[in-house]
């Protein structure tokens, strides 16, 4: 079995931290409708990605990781739009509707999507060319 590389989580722990954050900022600026198109743009990276990793890796544990990303990434999206377009237009959040704030959790969740697949491909996918850290 192939295996991975060293890299730097704490590097992109820091751009999802700040991710994460910018997600934030629009709830509370905008609200549930900016919230959403910010993490419908990651959720279509996301599916970008890992189509192209399970297309291209031939690790095993890497396309299954990244298919798992994925889902749990749609999954709370899917959270997001239905009790977020509820809650802004007045209603209760369908979805367990005794968590009231489980809309403004998904980002967290989402991004975190993005976080994992973001590890695959630097521990798993192919080393860039040009000038490189030791």
């Amino acid at each position: 079995m192939p295996r991975s590389r060293p890299f730097n989580p704490l590097a992109t722990y820091v751009i999802y931290t700040g991710l994460v954050l910018v997600g934030y900022i629009l709830f509370w600026l905008f609200h549930y409708p900016a919230l959403i198109a910010f993490t419908m743009l990651f959720v279509i990276i996301l599916i970008r990605d890992t189509h192209h990793v399970v297309k291209t890796y031939g690790i095993r544990f890497a396309r299954i990781a990244a298919i798992v990303n994925l889902c749990y990434s749609i999954v709370w999206f899917f959270v997001l739009v239905v009790n977020g377009a509820a809650i802004s237009q007045g209603f209760p959040p369908p979805i367990w509707p005794q968590f009231t704030g489980l809309a403004s959790w998904a980002p967290m969740y989402i991004l975190g999507g993005v976080y994992g697949m973001a590890n695959i491909k630097r521990m798993y996918g192919p080393r860039k060319t040009g000038f490189q850290y030791p």
